[in-house]
């Protein structure tokens, strides 16, 4: 896939086994075997079309801070948009053009060094300004989507695609984009504001950060509020969950609703396990079920998390290698069962019509095909 990859786009930005401790603020998982870094829009729209049409699994990566690492190698590419090529910010008047992959804290004090009021309380928010338009980033009563003008993207036909901000559900935790476009730029619409006191409400913002969120590897809050009176962390804490751990994962104990990589090494098995057991445990005593807010790469594991079903330990590679020689031998069993129904079935009929006998045959032959049909059928 790789050397197809690089055939078809020699001017792409393509690297291999790639850590996630460096793609995302989390850091759990191993390695990102395929990274894909278009420069353009033209170029991601022909990525995106390529990969579309062959049906290759691919996911987006952003700045990477709501996002859990896998422990298994994605089957797939990942795609990051190119730091410099999608990071421009610019002003017009009142409004912000940016790319997609513009840090919130970036834009806030571009934004405040320009004399725009708006942007000051995401500032705290590490994320880039695509995933905050695709998640609607808020804080203390703030959200993004009241500021979009306008947003751009590309979708995975390859086709340009661009909506007013207007025209675009903005809920919690839901900018209203599709989910075939990837964002690459916006632009934002904010108003006059004084410099110095712009400046100021940036660094109150920051301070009051350091204050409440714990330091060290996350992806930020872990799950959606359930209300503004009952906020998930509330909901931890009152469970006693505060600084539980298991492995390398550790329920933060500066705000409950952060699970942290507090060894730098965890794995994503590490912090499936303890998001299950917050989860689990907040039902049981409070009846609500979180929701998370953090994206996974292994869509699995986000099924393992919302159904509380167990994450599975990890599988040696020689494990894996008797598993697929069993799996063979399973197939090569059934095509052998296949024909000896079929010559059973023959056999019977033969001597039915000879010596009329067979009938016992003939009904072990029909009861091997008709078992080998089924289970054909169950696997499709």
């Amino acid at each position: 896939m790789i050397d197809r990859l690089r055939r078809e786009f020699p001017e792409l930005r393509i690297t291999t086994d790639r850590p996630y401790r460096e793609l995302t603020t989390l850091g759990v998982g191993g390695m990102l075997p395929v990274l894909a870094e278009p420069a353009s829009a033209k170029e991601l729209g022909e990525l995106l079309e390529y990969l579309h049409r062959r049906h290759i699994p691919f996911f987006i990566l952003g700045g990477g801070s709501n996002l859990v690492g896998a422990d298994d190698p994605y089957p797939g590419v990942g795609v990051r948009l190119e730091r410099h090529a999608f990071g421009k910010m610019e002003r017009d008047g009142e409004l912000i053009r940016a790319g997609a992959r513009s840090s919130l804290p970036e834009l806030a004090a571009f934004a405040a060094r320009a004399g725009l009021r708006g942007l000051a309380a995401l500032a705290g928010i590490p994320g880039s300004l695509g995933g905050a338009i695709r998640m609607n980033a808020s804080c203390r009563g703030t959200a993004i989507g009241e500021l979009v003008d306008e947003v751009e993207g590309v979708d995975f036909r390859g086709r340009a695609w661009c909506a007013k901000g207007s025209e675009l559900k903005w809920e919690y935790r839901t900018g209203g984009v599709p989910e075939d476009v990837v964002i690459t730029g916006a632009t934002l619409r904010l108003a006059p504001g004084d410099v110095e006191s712009e400046l100021a409400a940036l660094e109150a913002e920051r301070a009051k950060r350091r204050e409440t969120e714990p330091s060290g590897r996350s992806a930020g809050c872990v799950f959606r509020n359930v209300s503004p009176e009952e906020p998930a962390g509330m909901l931890v804490d009152r469970c006693g969950l505060r600084g539980t751990r298991i492995g390398g994962v550790e329920v933060s104990g500066k705000h409950a609703n952060y699970i942290v990589n507090a060894s730098g090494t965890a794995s994503e098995r590490e912090f499936l396990t303890v998001a299950r057991l917050v989860r689990r445990t907040v039902k049981e005593r409070f009846g609500h079920e979180l929701r998370p807010e953090v994206r996974f790469i292994s869509k699995e594991s986000e099924r393992m998390l919302l159904e509380d079903r167990a994450a599975p330990a990890s599988v040696p590679a020689g494990v894996k290698l008797n598993r697929v020689l069993l799996r063979v031998c399973l197939w090569m069993y059934q095509i052998l069962a296949l024909f000896a129904g079929a010559k059973m079935l023959c056999f019977g009929v033969y001597l039915y019509r000879e010596y009329d006998a067979g009938v016992l045959e003939i009904a072990y032959g029909v009861l091997l095909l008709v078992s080998f049909v089924i289970n054909l059928c169950r696997k499709w």
